[in-house]
């Protein structure tokens, strides 16, 4: 079921609950167990154990009905933050200390806020350069000091329009260079004109960044005040109360002219304001809360909390652009999963708690009759035993983490040792290594060494074998007589073929020097060829080029027109040598005068024709 907007530009963010929301919940759901179940289901409400009669009241006791409205009261305080469950919880002056991170931290809400609003001051300067004008509405004061706290500091401009702000940092709306001056006094004197609260030249690039302005009201304040934000130019409105009019004529004054300020609500959801959207306004205002909490109480466990805002930045990039960022936001639908658990089951099953393994703690339903001051002693008894019993779950865990922070030390000492064992063995091992090494390059040496000689020892004993033969023979004389001859024969052979080689040394060189001469000219005519390659493929592109082809044409039209103005010059030479030979016949007919004439006029014809041109 989606929400029922009455107008366009108005966006709802879906935020989630911390564990400590959460905790906080079950705590005041196991309070107003018995008063919701005898208000809706009396039966289910006779199963829980009976009352007990403890000491008597000092006020009067509270009514079902109203534990029901304080019970939607104070889980909208804590859906906004558990700092807001007890009023005036937090001293004012200990926002400006407490680091905004801290205060963030435990509503998801806050968080969901400070990305956007990161987003809204990060944005990209080159498109966006305009400054923006931010409105932020909440509930009660008390959530704007919170709001305010965060954002002290930021490069951004803050004032606030409801309520006392924690820091006045004297921002003038407008332009501050012409509000409040005025002709000072003449006193005689000479007078020092630099304005040393202006800053420097250099830093108006850094002032550029800190024009946007972010202004905090109330929604009570807007309801009574139709021209709160007139004065401004609101650019986008944020608000902490999902269920704030529309309509409002403070919202709808700031539409100036075809001005569209989108409205940006964050809602927890499943929750009782989530549900009432979704469904619209009833007639009967009883049962339409007692829907909308029966509603939560089912769907509590599935608030989700750890969604990552990483469509923020597209959020605000689309909100800026002007367009529709429908399709960037998560949707924001109610929950339908746990319809057919029972009331009882979910106020005495404390499933959203968080659980702790080490410390027992369990919430019952509160048996007995409260007034205002015994709630809110059991509130905070039960806000302090469930502190209490997380802070021994962490000292619990915290010392078994020390113990295993210990135990891990001493295995990584160990492994230390052994580390430094292993590099000692290991430099060994590198010493032992280069020993073999050098031993095997002497063992290979001697080796080598052992290989030659043991050659040589085989030629030494051939020969001292032959010796010991030639010694012994008896043909002494005779050996060496053939021995010296073939020594004879051997060395002429060696002069023959150390001639020959020399011939075939010459004739290589002669053959190389011929190879290389052919190879130069066989790379000149390559690289010859290749430039008169290059200039036909030129020329070919040139020949197929349009501008050949256009000279062609030109060329040939003109061919043409003179071939025709020859033809005309022919006929008209034809034309004049039939007028004369005419004429010739006609003059020749007339006698003498007239050859005479005639001869006259054939001499101007002859020097007539002789500077004519002639044409074949």
């Amino acid at each position: 079921m989606t929400i029922l907007a009455s107008r366009k530009n108005v966006y709802y963010l879906p935020v989630g609950l911390t564990l400590l929301q959460k905790d906080l919940i079950e705590i005041l759901l196991s309070l107003h167990a018995r008063s919701f179940l005898q208000q809706y289901e009396p039966d289910s409400a006779l199963q829980l154990s009976e009352i007990k009669k403890e000491h008597p009241l000092a006020l009067p006791a509270l009514s079902s009905k109203q534990l029901i409205y304080m019970l939607s009261t104070n889980i909208r305080a804590i859906a906004n933050h558990p700092c807001l469950l007890v009023e005036h919880y937090m001293p004012r002056q200990l926002l400006l200390m407490e680091p905004g991170g801290r205060l963030i931290g435990p509503s998801d809400k806050f968080r969901k806020l400070a990305h956007l609003l990161d987003n809204f001051i990060r944005r990209d300067r080159s498109r966006f350069p305009k400054p923006l004008q931010i409105g932020i509405i909440s509930h009660s004061v008390k959530e704007l000091d919170l709001i305010e706290g965060y954002l002290l500091g930021k490069p951004a401009k803050l004032k606030r329009l409801s309520g006392t702000s924690l820091f006045d940092e004297r921002h003038l709306y407008g332009d501050p260079e012409t509000e409040g001056s005025s002709p000072p006094n003449s006193t005689g004197h000479t007078k020092d004109e630099y304005d040393y609260g202006k800053r420097s030249n250099g830093s108006k690039k850094d002032r550029k960044e800190v024009d946007d302005w972010f202004f905090f009201a109330t929604t009570k304040h807007m309801s009574h005040a139709p021209g709160l934000f007139d004065p401004y130019d609101i650019d986008v409105l944020i608000s902490f109360d999902p269920m704030i009019d529309e309509n409002l004529p403070s919202v709808a004054n700031m539409q100036k002219g075809n001005k569209s300020v989108p409205m940006v609500k964050l809602l927890v959801k499943d929750s009782p304001d989530h549900y009432m959207l979704c469904q619209g306004k009833l007639n009967d205002e009883d049962a339409y809360l007692k829907d909308s909490l029966i509603h939560f109480i089912k769907n509590r466990q599935d608030i989700d909390t750890n969604e990552d805002p990483y469509w923020m930045r597209q959020f605000v990039e689309t909100l800026l652009d002007g367009s529709e960022p429908l399709n960037t936001l998560p949707e924001v639908q109610l929950s339908n999963g746990n319809i057919d658990k029972t009331l009882l089951d979910c106020l005495t099953t404390h499933a959203a708690l968080s659980p702790l393994e080490h410390v027992s703690f369990e919430l019952a339903p509160y048996n007995g009759d409260l007034d205002i001051k015994t709630y809110q002693a059991k509130l905070m008894d039960l806000i302090v035993k469930r502190l209490t019993a997380c802070q021994k779950e962490f000292q619990i865990r915290e010392k078994e983490v020390l113990q295993n922070r210990l135990r891990e030390t001493m295995r990584q000492t160990q492994f230390d040792e052994t580390k430094v064992e292993v590099g000692v063995m290991f430099k060994n091992l590198k010493d032992s290594e280069s020993t073999v090494a050098d031993s095997a390059k002497r063992l290979a040496s001697v080796k080598g060494d052992y290989e030659k000689a043991r050659d040589r020892l085989v030629i030494l004993e051939e020969r001292k074998r032959r010796l010991e033969s030639l010694i012994s023979s008896q043909s002494i004389s005779e050996d060496l007589r053939t021995m010296t001859d073939n020594l004879t024969n051997l060395k002429t052979e060696l002069i023959e073929l150390t001639a020959k080689n020399t011939k075939q040394s010459a004739l290589n060189d002669e053959l190389r020097l011929r190879y290389q001469t052919k190879s130069t000219e066989a790379a000149n005519q390559s690289l010859t060829l290749k430039q008169l390659q290059e200039t036909h493929e030129l020329l070919k592109k040139e020949l197929s080029g349009p501008a050949i082809t256009l000279r062609t044409t030109v060329a040939s039209e003109q061919e043409k027109f003179l071939q025709r103005q020859l033809e005309q010059h022919s006929q008209q030479a034809k034309f004049l040598q039939n007028y004369i030979k005419m004429m010739q016949k006609q003059y020749s007919l007339n006698g003498t005068s007239a050859s005479n004439s005639s001869s006259s006029s054939n001499s101007r014809t002859r020097r007539g024709r002789s500077t004519a041109p002639v044409y074949t």
